[in-house]
């Protein structure tokens, strides 16, 4: 005999609880996978638990004993093979399986569907554990096999009645709470928490799709548009490049690469985020973002200004913590420009027109630790700033006149 097959378990173990609720889990689960996985692990522990009340509801009578322990122990048991072989869908069919065993013998031995043993709700969690556990689709054979077994109880149910005599009524009246309370409750914690996982997965979705474009974006793609484009008239395009990160990359392990990149992006982020700019995207060590657009504001030339002083000041930071010999340069250009969002699998929001390229051309012929700005901006900004005129060639544009903060 083959000895089962031990599948890899997630590389971060879950504590607690969630340990008890993850003998199903896979690595490779998405989340809806493993909600129905963990719906299932739940059905298998009440299945320990519920059959223990028929020895209540029938009086004390053996053979439910026998019965109530009977399942318990296969669930328990079943439980112990998921554990061990991760082999999900057999798990559920077992579980059901003895569902569908257990409901009509309990059922006819303690008397019949109107005794206090009757199993006609009990029943209705075999389709309920089906759909919520392998999916609509599969349930449905489920829910057929639960109404034939209903037509074999009610069938049998006169021969049932004549072998067992009758129940005294309150008995009777305690044992019908019982069967229809007990095996709703289930069902609606299971529900209960099928939902509540479910807005927690919606929620985290939603933040994931609000992190990856503007919030305003992600509100129009929510109510149902299918092509957004829109023309900004004032904006104030940011590039901003890492100087010496090439040579930084090709000499040094690519863990230790990724994470200063993150810790120099993130720095951007944040600073993004605090001068009312919105990030468009990262190009290789380029970043790019927008004051103006999608929201319009009268200060966008400002706030891209005191934007990219901001990210000199942090990379500077960063710098004197790593030693990593890093600078930036920053580009910025003013007017308007088109935007929208492209793509359907991994959407995501751009910006196209003469301020975009005139913006990156003058970060890429800019001074490291310098701002360099385009004339555009330079009038948005007033007399006041302090500027260093110069003329530069920029590669489509031709000759230039730019000017260098102070």
């Amino acid at each position: 005999m083959d000895e089962p097959v031990q599948r890899p378990r997630p590389a971060t173990e879950p504590t607690g609880i969630g340990r008890w609720l993850a003998l199903g889990d896979d690595p490779g689960d998405d989340e809806g996978l493993r909600l129905r996985k963990r719906v299932g692990v739940i059905a298998g522990y009440a299945t320990v638990l519920a059959p223990l009340s028929l020895p209540i509801v029938s009086g004390g009578s053996p053979i439910s004993f026998v019965l109530a322990i009977g399942l318990a122990a296969f669930a328990v048991a079943n439980l112990i093979v998921l554990a061990r072989t991760r082999d999900f869908e057999r798990y559920v069919v077992a579980l059901i399986l003895g569902g569908c065993v257990f409901v009509p013998t309990a059922t006819f031995a303690l008397g019949g569907v109107t005794s206090p043993g009757g199993g006609l709700v009990w029943g209705f969690l075999i389709p309920a554990y089906a759909i919520l556990a392998l999916g609509p689709r599969a349930s449905v054979r489920w829910f057929a096999v639960y109404l034939g077994l209903v037509v074999l109880m009610i069938l049998l149910d006169p021969i049932a009645h004549a072998l067992s005599p009758d129940a005294p009524y309150p008995l009777r009246v305690f044992g019908a709470v019982v069967n229809t309370v007990v095996p709703l409750s289930i069902v609606y914690l299971l529900l209960r928490y099928t939902d509540v996982r479910r807005l927690a997965a919606e929620a985290k979705v939603e933040e994931l799709l609000t992190n990856a474009i503007p919030p305003s974006i992600a509100a129009r793609l929510r109510h149902g548009e299918q092509r957004i484009a829109e023309a900004y008239p004032a904006t104030s395009v940011v590039f901003a490049d890492i100087v010496g990160f090439t040579p930084f990359a090709q000499q040094t392990p690519p863990h230790d690469v990724v994470a200063l990149l993150d810790e120099l992006f993130s720095a951007f982020d944040s600073l993004a985020e605090r001068h009312g700019l919105e990030k468009i995207k990262t190009i290789g060590d380029a970043y790019m973002a927008v004051a103006g657009a999608p929201t319009a504001r009268t200060d966008h030339a400002a706030a891209a200004v005191a934007f990219g002083r901001a990210a000199i000041d942090a990379v500077a930071d960063i710098r004197a913590v790593s030693r990593v010999p890093l600078q930036v340069r920053v580009g910025i250009a003013s007017g308007p420009a088109v935007g929208g969002v492209i793509g359907d699998r991994r959407i995501q929001f751009d910006l196209w027109g003469d301020t975009v390229n005139l913006a990156s051309r003058l970060e890429s012929s800019g001074v490291p630790g310098r701002v360099q700005i385009a004339g555009s901006t330079r009038a948005l900004l007033g007399d006041d700033e302090a500027v260093e005129r110069r003329t530069v060639e920029l590669k489509g544009l031709g000759t230039v006149t730019a000017y260098l903060l102070g």
